[in-house]
C-alpha cells in the first residue's frame, strides 16, 4: 500500500481514489450527509473487489455492532480476490470500549483488508479516529456556507449536463430549501424537466423549483411508477388544481416511464451504481428509487404504459382543456391498475 497521508476533503479524496491511491483505512465524518452518504456509495463501490465482491465486502453498524465477529473477519483473507472490504456505518455510536478494542486494527493492520468507517459527529479526540485519519484517508463533510453554495451549484449542475446562468443559480440557492440534499433534488427536478444542454434561466427555476407548492409532479411520476393509485389521483388533482398544464403532466410521465425501461433494461448488466446512474440520466443518489420502480413491472407492462400515454397525447391534441384533464385523470388510473410482478 502507499505511504499514508493525513485529512482530504472530499474531492480531493476523489482524485486520489481514481488515481488509484491505496490506504488501509478510511474515515468519512461529518455534519452534511448528503455528500457524506454520495461520497461513501462511491467509495464502497470503487474499493469493493469485482471478483466474489459478495464474498469480499462486509457492512456493520455501529449500533448492533459485534466486535469478536468483526476482527474475524477483518483478519480473514479475502475469498478469490486480491482484498477484502470491511465498512462501519454510523461509526459515531461505536462505544468507548469498542473504540479501544478496535485500535489494534490500527495498531496491526491487515495487509488484505480495508476498512471503511462512515459517520456523523465522530469524537476525533479518540485515538481510534485519529489513527485511522493518520494512517488512512479522513475526509470530513460540512454544511457549506452561503457563499459557498453558488460554486457547488454550478458544479453539481455541470455533472448532469445543466447550464445555468448567474439568475438561476440564485434563484435556485434561495429557493430550494436549506441543505443540499434539497439542492440536489431540485437539480434533479430541472434535469428531468429541461433536458441535458438545455440552458436554465431564472423563470425556469421559478416555474419547476417554486411553482408547485402543494402538488409535486415528481412526487406524482413516483406514485405512478409504484402504482399508488390514490396517491396519483390526488397529486394530479392538486396539480391541475394549481393550473399545470395536461400537456406537461402528460410529457413528464412518458419522460418518466422512458427512464424506468431504460432502467430495466441496464439493471441486466454488471454495473457500479454510479455507471447506471449516468446511463440511465439520473443522479446516482436517486438511483434506488428508480430501481424499486422498475422492479414493480415487467418490461411489457411498461410498454403497455407507453402506449397508453401515446394514445392520451394524441387525444389531447384535439380535447378542451377541461376535457384534457379528465383524460389525464383515466390515463393515471389506467396507468396504476398494471399489475405488480408476484
Amino acid at each position: 500500500m502507499t505511504r499514508p497521508a493525513t485529512r482530504k476533503g472530499p474531492e480531493e479524496l476523489r482524485r486520489e481514489v481514481e488515481g488509484g491511491a491505496k490506504v488501509p483505512f478510511y474515515l468519512l465524518h461529518g455534519e452534511e450527509d448528503y455528500e457524506r452518504e454520495a461520497t461513501s456509495t462511491w467509495l464502497v463501490d470503487k474499493l469493493a473487489p469485482e471478483t466474489a465482491r459478495e464474498f469480499n465486502l462486509e457492512v456493520f453498524h455501529a449500533d448492533q455492532f459485534s466486535l469478536e465477529r468483526f476482527l474475524d473477519l477483518y483478519y480473514s483473507y479475502p475469498m478469490l480476490a486480491a482484498h477484502r472490504l470491511v465498512v462501519i456505518k454510523g461509526c459515531q455510536q461505536l462505544t468507548a470500549d469498542h473504540c479501544r478494542s478496535l485500535e489494534t486494527v490500527v495498531d496491526k493492520p491487515a495487509e488484505t483488508t480495508v476498512l471503511v468507517a462512515i459517520g456523523a459527529k465522530v469524537d476525533l479526540r479518540r485515538r481510534f479516529f485519529q489513527q485511522l485519519a493518520k494512517k488512512g484517508r479522513a475526509a470530513e463533510f460540512r454544511p457549506p456556507f452561503d457563499n459557498q453554495l453558488p460554486q457547488w451549484i454550478q458544479r453539481h449542475a455541470t455533472q448532469r449536463g445543466l447550464k445555468l446562468d448567474g439568475e438561476a443559480v440564485e434563484r435556485l440557492r434561495r429557493g430550494a430549501g436549506p441543505g443540499l440534499r434539497e439542492l440536489a433534488g431540485e437539480l434533479e427536478k430541472l434535469s428531468l424537466y429541461a433536458g441535458e444542454g438545455t440552458k436554465i434561466t431564472g423563470e425556469l427555476v421559478d416555474l419547476v423549483v417554486g411553482g408547485q407548492p402543494q402538488g409535486d409532479i415528481f412526487a406524482l411520476t413516483h406514485a405512478i411508477g409504484m402504482r399508488q393509485r390514490a396517491k396519483a389521483g390526488q397529486l394530479l388533482r392538486s396539480l391541475l388544481d394549481q393550473g399545470e398544464e395536461p400537456s406537461r403532466v402528460l410529457w413528464m410521465i412518458h419522460r418518466h416511464f422512458q427512464l424506468l425501461l431504460k432502467a430495466q433494461d441496464l439493471m441486466r448488466q454488471r454495473l457500479s451504481k454510479e455507471e447506471l446512474a449516468g446511463k440511465i440520466g439520473i443522479s446516482p443518489f436517486f438511483l434506488d428509487r428508480y430501481l424499486e420502480q422498475a422492479r414493480v413491472c415487467q418490461p411489457i407492462q411498461l410498454w403497455e404504459g407507453m402506449g397508453a400515454l401515446l394514445w392520451a397525447d394524441d387525444k389531447l391534441k384535439s380535447t378542451a382543456h377541461r376535457q384534457g384533464e379528465a383524460l389525464l385523470e383515466l390515463l393515471v388510473w389506467r396507468l396504476c391498475i398494471v399489475p405488480k410482478v408476484g
